[in-house]
């Protein structure tokens, strides 16, 4: 289930945006593979040099996702770099409430739209997309008008575990490649375009079946 693993490796292995947490419309899509190997690529040239974040030399196999979120919380650097800050704030603003599966799903799919050609090539660039658009942007923290600075030092430190968590491959894709979700209390349009996959906590997560 785990292994140690760079944004760059996890860029090149195998690949939400909720009203409470995101609602904008899935992107146009593009059909030529060449342009989508093209993204996949220049993706993961520019992430390639940056240190997002060291392995902490975990156990390889982690059974229990509170036992290795309690460990990396533990280990964590606290200065993080900027792409890691953006994940660990999605997760901190789109889902500190959720259980840990949920706070990851989260993270897990920013970093699939970051693989994804229809989106940024960045973490930073996936998760404050479209933020110049007041309550129109992917994430809706990004664009609330409210500050972006944790309030809450413990969901904060998590957050940060979590990020880590999904950026070095520690654990699978609890979102089976989605790139879209939403609250279930709630129902955007392209929720009937979209192929619903898995919950977790309060949010529904969304593959993408139609490329």
């Amino acid at each position: 289930m785990l292994k140690a693993m760079p944004l760059k490796g996890l860029l090149s292995a195998a690949g939400a945006a909720a009203i409470c947490c995101a609602l904008a419309a899935p992107v146009g899509l593009s059909t030529a593979l060449t342009k989508a190997e093209e993204a996949k690529q220049a993706a993961t040239k520019l992430n390639a040099p940056i240190a997002l974040s060291e392995p902490l030399g975990l156990p390889q196999l982690h059974k229990d996702l509170t036992a290795l979120v309690s460990d990396v919380r533990t280990e964590i650097d606290p200065n993080l770099h900027p792409e890691a800050q953006c994940l660990a704030q999605a997760v901190y603003f789109e889902a500190r409430s959720e259980p840990l599966e949920g706070q990851l799903a989260v993270a897990q799919v920013v970093l699939n739209r970051v693989m994804d050609e229809r989106y940024p090539t960045t973490i930073c660039g996936v998760v404050f997309q479209g933020e110049q658009r007041r309550h129109k942007c992917q994430f809706s923290f990004a664009c609330d008008g409210l500050s972006d600075r944790p309030r809450n030092p413990g969901a904060w430190d998590v957050a940060k575990a979590v990020s880590h968590v999904a950026l070095n491959g520690y654990w699978d894709d609890v979102t089976a490649t989605a790139t879209h979700y939403h609250a279930d209390y709630v129902m955007p349009y392209w929720g009937e375009i979209l192929e619903a996959h898995v919950q977790h906590g309060r949010h529904i997560f969304y593959r993408d079946t139609s490329f």
